[in-house]
């Protein structure tokens, strides 16, 4: 697939009509697949990628689960505001591009456009042209073709923004996630996964199996159950996405902020930084500390309000035990019983006396028989009336609210008072390090940029505690989410058991058993090739040639494990910059294993890396990974010596400026270049 031209029409920060050439070209010794979009922040470079992506995919582009009221409101908002505030009632984005589909290349032109003329709610319009002839069919049929050109999920492989590099490089639950679902993406599971569910329903429905209707119930359930839970996930990883872009941001800005600080107030903020950060690190705690104190609250907390009535509702689930243990001995008793009425002589086989001799007293015979039957009459009546049994639940259940009483009575109050005791702490000591804070007299030069230091680093505290609970949110519904799937599994074993004569059933058993086969086989096979494309793109990248000589990624974690010399190599002793180096090492892997010859459209590669590795990503990264490269970067990030450093490989170039008095945008392509300066003159801008 090659991007020749995208037409933004007062889309976003874009005012009136700008067009992009996109196409690589080719030079006698070079080939040119870069093309470089930059400009100060702000100026429209993401809203350029946002657009590649609408024009793609439209609705889809925000998601799987996007609703047509939510599609249309993003549409609103993303018309061109003019500088008196007013909203453009037209706006239109046009995208052409070359792709191959079914073995024959064709040209594809999408154009699509909303407008609001004599009307208050909002008309959407698609338009298709393929090879030049337009596309007849409906907007249904259209949005078909383009998914089945390039599905929303493959579109992921070239995608790359500057948050998504920054989670790929930190080791963690992120960086997994992120590529569990790219991989998936991938091989598209996705697929797998929905023939998996339509096989459920087929299940369901089928009739005339007396066996098959539990199981029918069964997996009705479950389904309906994880596609709550499968929901539920999918809206804790956006608000997970959502937070670490947060926290990214947050934490560029304090950094920026104690730079200028660091600038402005000399010594002052040297003696500054203890207090500083242990005030920082105080309110990271308490906010920390309130989220546990929140998290027990909702738990099981509430109930040892109540003490009394937690153990009457113990000793009830004991004596309802009690009542299930003497209903469950009522049959063999009565098989006793029945059994003395008819037999009230024991048989000669028992008649033996003390003395070893055969005979019995009558006398002890009667005496004893007396007592059986007595000791009998003692469990005919129930230890409760069968009208006072509240609580009919299986004894798995029992146990877990046995349990969870004692909890409620013992270990939960502890907890909190534990914790609470911890806040007081906590509140104290951050109440003397603000005294020791003001007792140091405040320039006037470096208060308001410490004011707003101390209220960023409040505000990363607070996003790091979101974001340790929403981690917390994920791994929990990743356990039922696989509990249920297990389940599932144990169902349709138990269907392929079914005794029955309609093949057809048991068909579709085995056929799920199967997908789960393959997916696990194809995941581990993809990820052994993903794994040595990884150690030869990452020690391509490294400074050092042959950091690693093995990785491996777990097929159930995602977790990459580094050797070197045939041993663990731990992950955490990789610098700053060679962790982004694995980043960008596992895009380009990815899209290797891929097999897809898409573009990469890659949103500030440079802004977290120091000298040498921005020099590789500049000189093996950019011209190698892909047949089209868009690069969108600050002009911090790719300064005039650094674009005519990649002159040899550069089809395009383009300078976003922003007019403030119209905030419509001018994108000019740069004026030829005609001189090329050699690597080591490229100056990194920190």
């Amino acid at each position: 697939m090659i991007i020749r031209q995208i037409t933004l029409h007062n889309f976003g920060i874009y005012g009136g009509a700008h067009t992009f050439d996109l196409t690589p070209s080719s030079s006698d010794h070079f080939q040119k697949p870069l093309v470089v979009v930059r400009g100060q922040n702000g100026v429209g470079k993401s809203t350029l990628m946002e657009a590649i992506r609408l024009g793609l995919h439209g609705k889809l582009s925000l998601g799987n689960r996007t609703s047509q009221k939510e599609y249309e409101f993003y549409l609103e908002q993303r018309r061109h505001h003019t500088a008196v505030g007013e909203r453009s009632s037209f706006t239109k984005i046009e995208l052409i591009f070359d792709h191959v589909f079914l073995g024959q290349s064709h040209q594809y032109r999408i154009k699509r456009e909303w407008h609001n003329y004599g009307s208050t709610r909002l008309n959407i319009q698609l338009n298709l042209w393929v090879d030049g002839e337009a596309h007849e069919g409906s907007d249904e049929e259209k949005e078909h073709l383009l998914r089945e050109l390039i599905s929303p999920g493959v579109a992921e492989l070239f995608f790359f923004d500057g948050e998504k590099i920054s989670t790929l490089a930190e080791a963690g639950d992120g960086s997994e996630a992120l590529l569990a679902q790219t991989v998936k993406n991938l091989l598209g599971l996705h697929l797998v996964e929905q023939l998996d569910r339509d096989l459920d329903i087929y299940l369901t429905r089928q009739t005339g199996v007396q066996e098959l209707q539990q199981y029918q119930t069964e997996i009705k359930e479950l389904s309906q159950e994880l596609e709550k839970w499968e929901r539920e996930q999918e809206e804790t990883q956006r608000m997970l996405w959502d937070c670490r872009q947060k926290l990214h941001a947050q934490r560029d800005q304090i950094a920026l902020l104690e730079e200028k600080l660091a600038q402005e107030g000399g010594q002052y903020v040297v003696t500054q930084t203890s207090l500083q950060q242990q005030y920082a690190q105080l309110e990271q705690d308490l906010a920390q500390n309130e989220e546990e104190i929140a998290e027990l609250s909702r738990g099981l907390m509430p109930f040892a309000v109540a003490p009394n009535l937690l153990r009457a509702v113990r000793d009830r689930l004991t004596k309802e035990a009690e009542y299930e243990q003497w209903q469950a001995s009522q049959p063999l008793l009565q098989k006793i019983q029945t059994r003395l009425l008819k037999e009230p002589e024991p048989s000669a086989a028992y008649q033996v006396n003390t003395t070893g001799q055969n005979g019995l007293d009558t006398a002890d015979d009667q005496d004893f028989m007396a007592f059986v039957r007595r000791l009998m009459q003692d469990y005919e009546q129930p230890p409760l009336p069968d009208t006072a049994v509240v609580h009919r639940v299986s004894p798995e259940k029992r146990v877990t609210l046995s349990n969870w009483i004692d909890e409620a009575l013992t270990t939960a109050p502890e907890q909190l008072a534990t914790t609470l005791q911890t806040r007081t702490k906590i509140q104290n000591d951050l109440k003397k390090t603000a005294e020791s804070l003001d007792r140091v007299p405040l320039l006037a030069l470096v208060q308001p940029i410490q004011d707003e230091l101390r209220q960023a680093e409040r505000s990363l505290g607070k996003t790091e505690a979101e974001l340790e609970r929403l981690t917390a949110d994920e791994k929990r519904n990743a356990y039922y989410i696989e509990r249920i799937q297990n389940s599932r599994k144990r169902v349709t074993e138990q269907i392929v058991n079914i005794d029955t004569d309609e093949h057809r059933i048991k068909l579709a058993a085995r056929t799920k058993q199967l997908l789960d086969n393959y997916q696990q086989k194809l995941i581990a096979q993809k990820l052994h090739q993903l794994a040595n494309q990884l150690t030869k793109r990452f020690n391509q990248l490294s400074r050092k040639r042959n950091l690693v000589d093995q990785m491996r990624i777990d097929p159930q974690t995602f977790t990459i494990t580094l050797y070197r010399a045939g041993k663990q190599f731990p992950r955490n002793q990789l610098s700053a910059g060679e962790e982004q180096m694995l980043a960008m090492a596992t895009l380009w892997a990815l899209r290797e294993v891929s097999g897809r010859p898409l573009p990469v459209i890659i949103d500030t590669p440079l802004s977290r890396l120091d000298e040498h590795h921005r020099r590789a990503v500049l000189s093996e990264f950019m011209p190698q990974v892909a047949q089209q490269v868009i690069v969108l970067a600050t002009t911090s990030e790719i300064d005039d010596q650094t674009l005519r450093f990649l002159h040899p490989t550069l089809a395009h170039a383009y300078l976003l400026e922003a007019d403030s008095a119209t905030t419509q945008i001018t994108a000019e392509p740069l004026p030829a270049l005609t001189s090329f300066i050699s690597l080591d003159a490229v100056p990194i801008n920190r």
